[in-house]
């Protein structure tokens, strides 16, 4: 009887693949994603991916880029590979507390601590795809940054809180 289960056991790993993370087909270098080949991943054609992420957490460690923020390129990546266009993903981020470090220019990441600013390749990229980024002018005033602090791309909402709420009312899916 053992020796059947090793048989069934050598069989079943060695038919089973892997499956292996890509990169892209919009996000370069960030937001891996996999590939789901299943009736059940198949998407509804030309919905309209209306999404707002609050992103108030940022990396523990200095020199790396926020994993939250890299899930808005996954967001991207994983529709966009099963065929969604990115004229029907609407997508905005907010951020605020802690991680409003991630949207400062490097100069200004420079003068806090000490090296360039990790997440400013990724915003720019998000920018450049139509991603709206909006930083809580509450926080930024609250930690003292200037207007030539923050990366060009990102704009001043007067709170995270009211940015979250225009979002939500115009039919935008909260994603924490």
């Amino acid at each position: 009887m053992s020796r059947y289960l090793i048989l069934i056991v050598v069989f079943l790993t060695s038919t089973i693949t892997l499956a292996k993370a890509q990169y892209g087909p919009i996000i370069d270098n960030y937001g891996p994603v996999y590939e789901v080949n299943s009736q059940d991943a198949m998407l509804p054609k030309d919905h309209q991916y209306k999404v707002v992420f609050d992103i108030y957490k940022t990396a523990s460690e200095l020199d790396v880029h926020s994993r939250r923020l890299e899930s808005v390129a996954r967001f991207i990546n994983m529709h966009a590979l099963k065929n969604v266009p990115m004229a029907n993903m609407h997508i905005a981020v907010v951020f605020h507390g802690k991680a409003t470090k991630d949207i400062l220019t490097d100069s200004a990441y420079q003068a806090l601590h000490k090296m360039d600013n990790p997440n400013s390749e990724l915003i720019e990229a998000l920018a450049e795809n139509g991603v709206k980024l909006y930083v809580c002018g509450q926080t930024i005033d609250f930690f003292k940054h200037q207007r030539k602090d923050i990366l060009p791309d990102v704009k001043i909402a007067l709170s995270a809180m009211t940015q979250l709420v225009i979002y939500q009312s115009k039919g935008y899916a909260l994603l924490p």
